[in-house]
């Protein structure tokens, strides 16, 4: 039986930090709100360590810096799903570790499939079925009752002994690698902070955009960022994509013509029209070599060839994910195929995905990376250069894809 505290005043969080010290793995995890604001805003903290579980009110304690020292010092973070959580972390809290196991990653490598809830792993792990009665709370009011900090514990009442069970099947499989090498890249992402100057990438709508077009949207996505960061609200509040691609396509020289604009609120109009026509003015005048071009993917007019072959690609990694039993998105996915088709047909070196992705080079595929290579990115290079075969046997037993030399 754990014991529980519900934290919600600075002594109280000084003696959780005391109880919690030297403590080497920590499990972890979070309620926010992020509806209202740019940077999430934290409500609730949940820690659970070898006999205690704790809940942390954030909006109550005045200095995290004690919980912050303990787990910065912690050998492992256990999460779930723990992208958001970690961000959050480092931006209230404090330095994360190194080493952070997110159970639903390493439960990807063990046939639990690609994205399984923190419910199911927690029934399939522990046999245990969760409740859900607290999934619409608002974790910002208070006072918080008893069965919303029960409900809150159970994200991490159970991570430590899924964390022992998912490590030993690893280990037992082999995969220890190659869940590390992916959890050190998920940590990485997590914490790696935004860059305005590449919120352009993210629009949809892009495909048929003109150079020209796409430096002006990249200046004013880059200004958008920036804005919603320094008032702290959602972007889409200081204008919409619609409206971003609408100023990107008719290039506003002057804050007049932005009067009446549709999507576009009169105050937000008043308030950042000079900024905005700014935006634009710098977008128009890039030199021609400097301009963006469209993220690749479904290009008109691409050879049908080229999604044959990323088709025949897809289903010999599904075939082989179903093998090693694994999620087959951690190989890759369509458009990461496409790429590697679209790069080899243009007689392009293709890139791992750490290089960098500029107008010079072809697009970087993770495929070709890693752990991802050694298992099956050369053998997928070998099939579209024609040096091996697919054979399709269907029987009794099921549909078999073999390999041919």
């Amino acid at each position: 039986m754990s014991e529980k505290l519900h934290v919600g005043d600075d002594l109280g969080l000084q003696r959780l930090a005391e109880a919690l010290h030297g403590t080497a793995i920590l499990a972890l995890d979070s309620e926010f709100l992020t509806e209202r604001n740019y940077y999430p805003r934290l409500c609730l903290l949940q820690v659970g360590a070898p006999g205690l579980l704790a809940t942390v009110d954030p909006l109550a304690v005045k200095d995290l810096r004690p919980l912050g020292e303990v787990i910065a010092a912690a050998a492992e973070l256990v999460v779930h799903a723990g992208a958001q959580d970690l961000a959050i972390l480092q931006r209230h809290v404090g330095p994360v570790p190194e080493a952070v196991f997110d159970t639903q990653i390493a439960a990807a490598f063990l046939g639990y499939g690609h994205s399984i809830s923190h419910a199911r792993l927690v029934e399939a792990c522990c046999g245990v079925q969760l409740a859900r009665s607290q999934a619409y709370t608002d974790w910002a009011r208070r006072p918080l009752d008893d069965n919303q900090l029960e409900y809150a514990l159970d994200d991490v009442r159970y991570l430590l002994p899924i964390r022992e069970r998912l490590a030993a099947a690893l280990d037992k499989r082999g995969r220890r690698d190659w869940a590390d090498e992916e959890l050190a890249v998920a940590r990485r992402a997590a914490l790696t902070e935004v860059e305005p100057r590449e919120q352009w990438r993210r629009l949809s709508g892009l495909r048929a955009t003109k150079p020209r077009e796409l430096a002006i949207l990249q200046e004013l996505a880059a200004w958008r960022e920036h804005e919603a960061q320094r008032r702290d609200i959602p972007r889409q509040r200081v204008a919409p994509d619609r409206v971003l691609l609408q100023i990107g396509r008719s290039a506003p020289r002057r804050a007049e013509q932005l009067v009446g604009m549709r999507g576009l609120h009169p105050r937000e109009q008043e308030r950042s029209g000079e900024a905005i026509v700014a935006a634009v003015r710098r977008g128009l005048d890039r030199p021609e070599e400097t301009l963006p071009r469209a993220p690749s993917g479904g290009r008109r007019g691409e050879d049908p060839q080229n999604a044959v072959a990323a088709a025949l690609a897809d289903t010999y990694l599904k075939t082989k994910a179903r093998q090693l039993d694994i999620a087959p998105q951690l190989l890759a996915n369509r458009k990461d195929l496409e790429s590697l088709v679209r790069s080899l047909s243009a007689g392009e070196t293709p890139a791992p995905r750490g290089a960098r992705d500029d107008r010079s080079g072809p697009p970087p595929i993770r495929l070709l990376e890693g752990w991802r290579r050694q298992i099956a990115g050369d053998d997928v290079l070998r099939l579209l250069a024609g040096e091996v075969g697919l054979r399709v046997r269907v029987s009794e037993d099921g549909v078999e894809l073999i390999v041919e030399e």
